[in-house]
């Protein structure tokens, strides 16, 4: 049986919520912080920045919403998180299935993970920390990373990102109606070597990354 638990989130309320793991748990956040307990389902939503989110762990659902503050997923957590109003910093552990919105700010995804990060307003930086099956990340005026051992995919929405792809990844990067391979929307490394032009005209691939469609 799933138990719903309505309340405001507050510094109070959160003394309780360690108790509740398994449960659902909806909440709305305002001017602090908010916690999902380790192994509860949890959605929360941002009524007045800043919202900070914490998913502590093992969250097999966790739907929040941030505002001018930080977001974490913790270990082996399925995460969908939110931004109300920037800046927004997500931190994605490992062992996640997480999907977040960057906004001025920094979008992390550890070691092991599986992620994607889309932008919401610039700048905003994509690290891809390694070993990932899959790691996709918006960038813009900053920079997309992809560590060693991965599969990302990277897209510069305003063609002014530094793009890196590490040891044994693939990668691909498209910058949509800016000017491909030029300054800002191009592989600053690509360690398997020179990267290639895919078929559509618009990305570029590094190592043996598969090109879209085109």
């Amino acid at each position: 049986m799933i138990t719903v638990v309505r309340q405001r989130v507050t510094w109070l309320s959160l003394l309780f919520l360690p108790m509740l793991g398994g449960c659902k748990i909806t909440g709305h956040c305002g001017g602090g912080d908010c916690v999902c307990p380790e192994g509860a389902s949890c959605e929360l939503e941002c009524d007045a920045p800043p919202c900070h989110v914490e998913c502590v762990g093992r969250n097999p659902e966790c739907r929040a919403e941030c505002g001018n503050g930080d977001c974490a997923c913790g270990p082996d957590s399925h995460c969908d998180l939110t931004c109300h109003s920037p800046p927004c910093h997500v931190q994605c552990d490992e062992s996640t299935n997480c999907s977040a919105v960057c906004a001025n700010g920094d979008c992390t995804c550890s070691s092991g993970s599986e992620c994607a990060f889309t932008c919401d307003a610039g700048p905003c930086h994509v690290a891809c920390e390694g070993n990932h099956r899959r790691c996709d990340g918006q960038c813009a005026n900053g920079t997309c990373e992809c560590g060693p051992s991965s599969v990302c995919s990277f897209e510069c929405l305003d063609g002014n990102c530094h793009t890196y792809c590490g040891q044994g990844s693939s990668c691909l990067l498209r910058c949509g109606e800016m000017a491909i391979g030029a300054q800002g929307c191009r592989f600053d490394q690509c360690a398997a070597g020179e990267p290639q032009l895919c078929p559509d005209g618009i990305t570029l691939r590094c190592g043996d990354a598969v090109c879209p469609p085109g």
